[in-house]
């Protein structure tokens, strides 16, 4: 792929790249054999937690880029809404390892309008960002890097099929809006708001999104409408036609807050709930509860949940298990 595009970036994207036990080995693996290329290796996905500094500074020695954390959420109540598990003091101390190993560019990535968020949440993204580049600054002058360059991006929730949040309901375009230019004012208060970026996702791709995440088969005709009027590139901002998405829905008869910014039933019968991921829907309503709560369940590694997913025999509760034979979780 590298030879016939002639990319400069490899990037290794997942859920939870830390997660994976041959990371170190495979980036070493992708340095050595793409470095007298010039070719960058991208991790946007490590957990701050779990990110080997070694492994940085490896990469590092090929091209001086960006790190990507996800805090996800600006406050410590709503990262335990969320189920984040990350606390301020590690997402600092995170930055800061990035710092004293060469880095003086990070990526902050957080999401708005989550279930049960609050203005307050949502100025502590502007106060954290300022925060870590305030830790920047402690470094003695001599030993920085350059200027550092904090880059926080906003997108917009969209609670998904078979998560605890497919109950929730999803804020509207407006509402979206407001919250991101609340945010972007409180981002200019900051005393490092030079060193601070702030960008947004757009609120109207959003939209579809949401429709398209938990939508039924009565969207269909609308989806095959909109690519004969035209809607074939949507990806491209400059080819995106939101106005002649609206106009199928509304042709159609689709009432786009049914789909959106309605709050579901405990007991509502989901288009998907046919599908068997081994994960009960008990289940999932169940750390819904403890979500609204600000209840964080514990790491499938360090307890079980009693999730269902252990009848696939396979995967990290069943692994976790075998030795002792008990995948009954």
């Amino acid at each position: 792929m590298i030879e016939s595009t002639g990319h400069e970036e490899i990037s290794l994207s997942s859920l939870s790249s830390s997660d994976y036990d041959k990371l170190q080995e495979l980036v070493y693996f992708l340095i050595d054999e793409f470095k007298k290329n010039g070719v960058n290796i991208s991790l946007p996905s490590l957990r701050i937690d779990a990110f080997a500094l070694d492994v940085m500074s490896k990469v590092q020695d090929i091209k001086k880029s960006s790190l990507t954390f996800a805090p996800e959420a600006g406050s410590q109540r709503l990262r335990d809404v969320i189920n984040k598990g990350l606390t301020e003091e590690v997402i600092l101390k995170g930055a800061m390892d990035a710092f004293l190993a060469g880095w003086n560019k990070v990526k902050l990535y957080f999401m708005l309008g989550l279930p049960t968020e609050t203005m307050e949440d949502i100025e502590g993204i502007a106060t954290i960002s300022n925060q870590i580049a305030r830790e920047y600054y402690t470094i003695p002058k001599e030993e920085r890097n350059g200027k550092v360059q904090i880059t926080a991006s906003t997108s917009f929730f969209v609670p998904k099929p078979f998560t605890p949040f497919q109950w929730s309901r999803m804020v509207t375009r407006e509402e979206y809006l407001e919250k991101q230019r609340f945010l972007n004012g409180k981002m200019k208060e900051q005393l490092n708001y030079k060193s601070i970026r702030y960008n947004w996702h757009d609120a109207e791709v959003t939209i579809l999104e949401g429709i398209f995440a938990r939508g039924d088969r009565k969207i269909s005709k609308s989806i095959y409408d909109a690519y004969q009027k035209g809607c074939i590139y949507d990806a491209w901002s400059e080819y995106f036609k939101y106005d002649t998405w609206m106009e199928v829905f509304k042709e159609n008869g689709v009432d786009i807050p049914f789909y959106t910014s309605r709050e579901r039933e405990a007991d509502e019968i989901f288009p998907w709930d046919f599908i068997d991921i081994g994960v009960t829907k008990k289940f999932l309503r169940k750390e819904y509860d403890r979500a609204v709560e600000e209840t964080v369940t514990p790491n499938c590694k360090m307890s079980c949940s009693g999730c269902g997913a252990a009848t696939f025999q396979g995967g990290i509760c069943f692994e976790a298990h075998t030795g002792n034979n008990n995948i009954n979780c």
